[in-house]
């Protein structure tokens, strides 16, 4: 399977830690995409209610769509430029490929900001991991990793073009036709870097001091280390069928 890494070039550091780390821990099918334009785009007025971080990101996502679809693929792994891939990766993600049907979503990390429930019924079982339905499609919650078919990727690009949410608003697109079914892997199959976000900054004086400041940055890594091991994973089991099944 390719896989693409989304980052940017304007962000150094996490842009040459995704291409190395890829390289090293996935091989050389892959290739780092995103969106370097002005955003939001001047000729279209944003959103009110994302920032222009959560456009750049979403239209960063959109960027690699672009280039699945280019290369003519029938699904990718796509992966942010935080994320830390396991050594049996690719056994994990050959288990997901042959799981697959069009339209298809599937995350390796999973984050929903309130508690998702999944069916365990029928759950397709990769090594030590198990790959399930959500109860609803408002459990599933980030875009660190995932793995996307070509008509999940086309039907973004349909429905959030102009950007109208974030990238990782699984909900809104399965609402909106853009994809047929999402599911998890679980437990989550990548780790997480404790960079800064790229797309929340603190645009404080103190902050962008401590942050340049050759003494406090281990600090602060050490702190976004902290708290990057602490978040709840949110997420509970059901032995109940799936709506989705």
């Amino acid at each position: 399977m390719y896989c693409f890494g989304i980052s940017l070039r304007r962000f150094p550091e996490r842009h040459a830690y995704i291409s190395r780390h890829l390289a090293a821990a996935w091989g050389p099918d892959f290739e780092v995409a995103g969106y370097e334009g002005v955003v939001p785009d001047p000729r279209v007025p944003p959103p009110p209610h994302l920032s222009p971080g959560q456009i750049g990101c979403a239209m960063s996502h959109m960027a690699a769509y672009e280039r699945l679809i280019a290369r003519d693929l029938p699904y990718a792994l796509i992966v942010e430029d935080d994320i830390v891939l396991p050594p049996q990766i690719h056994g994990i993600v050959a288990g997901i490929e042959a799981a697959l049907r069009p339209g298809d979503v599937v995350l390796m990390f999973n984050w929903p900001k309130n508690i998702g429930v999944f069916s365990t019924v029928d759950a397709v079982q990769i090594g030590k991991h198990r790959l399930c339905l959500p109860m609803q499609m408002s459990g599933l919650g980030s875009t660190a990793a995932y793995v996307i078919t070509r008509e999940a990727a086309e039907g973004i690009l349909r429905v959030n073009r102009p950007v109208v949410v974030t990238s990782d608003n699984w909900n809104y697109f399965f609402e909106n036709g853009a994809l047929t079914r999402g599911r998890v892997i679980s437990p989550n199959v990548v780790a997480l870097k404790p960079f800064e976000s790229t797309i929340f900054q603190s645009g404080s004086k103190l902050g962008a001091f401590l942050k340049s400041n050759a003494l406090f940055k281990p600090l602060l890594a050490a702190r976004r280390r902290v708290l990057t091991e602490k978040m709840p994973v949110n997420m509970t089991f059901t032995n109940e069928i799936s709506p989705f099944a």
